[in-house]
């Protein structure tokens, strides 16, 4: 969660996947509502890609509620895949892991059309162009029919509201802490470290230019527009908590 550099996650991966759950509001329920849109929890052996698959989580919950998932897990952090292998490991060959950052061309590896292209809290690292050219290429993946769905910090509607919207998530880690058990304290307060210098770049320095390597924040408008353009269907804003949008749509029949 730092702003230092790409790879903010990396010295973080196993503090942040102990943390994730009550840390990230509406964590689990986000996860729940883009298994549930893309159907892929009753789908006959799909092909489903998680983008910026971080340690795992998301995969696990798919694989364990559809047991004939092919997966592929696409991130750049090599301490993520060390997490993710070990939380992956009963799958065994159902899940391929890709270690590539996600503006590279990780789909080359890629050799049939999948179900689905799933991300969660990982594209927002991105310059526009390379989120445009992000969406096209998963279009381009995707089956007929296939779905795209990102959920990610995203900007909202004014920027009062996307300020009072992160200064939410500020709140959030302060309360959670209650609900945290005594023993993993000292992995909290790991964690806030690293969330203080998210803090400080994007709320207290809020007003000074971003540039790679930054939180760099979209409007959920315009990234629904951008899928409209390459030709999703279904488009659309299906979920909103605060700084959280998910959004995405299908590729045409």
């Amino acid at each position: 969660m730092t702003y230092i550099d790409r790879h903010r996650f990396s010295n973080m991966a196993e503090d942040y996947d102990a943390m994730v759950c009550y840390l990230l509001p509406k964590y689990g329920d986000f996860q729940d509502e883009m298994i549930k849109i893309s159907g892929m929890a009753s789908a006959e052996k799909p092909i489903v890609m998680d983008l910026g698959g971080g340690s795992g989580r998301f995969l696990e919950k798919l694989l364990t509620l559809n047991p004939t998932v092919t997966a592929y897990w696409v991130d750049s952090s090599e301490d993520f895949l060390s997490v993710a292998k070990k939380r992956l490991a009963s799958f065994g060959e159902q899940v391929t892991f890709i270690s590539s950052p996600l503006e590279e061309r990780w789909e080359q590896k890629i050799e049939q059309p999948v179900d689905a292209v799933f991300s969660m809290s990982a594209i927002h690292h991105l310059e526009s162009g390379e989120k445009r050219d992000l969406y096209k290429r998963c279009f381009d993946l995707l089956r007929p029919m296939g779905w795209f769905l990102n959920t990610d910090e995203m900007i909202t509607i004014h920027q009062d509201s996307y300020i009072a919207s992160m200064l939410y998530w500020v709140n959030h880690v302060i309360e959670a802490k209650d609900d945290i058990p005594e023993d993993m304290h000292e992995l909290y307060e790991d964690w806030q470290g690293h969330f203080a210098k998210w803090k400080q770049r994007n709320i207290d320095e809020v007003h000074l230019p971003k540039k790679k390597g930054d939180d760099l924040h979209e409007s959920f408008m315009e990234q629904i527009k951008w899928l409209r353009k390459i030709g999703y269907t279904n488009v659309d804003l299906y979920v909103k908590h605060h700084l959280w949008s998910m959004i995405g749509g299908q590729k045409k029949s």
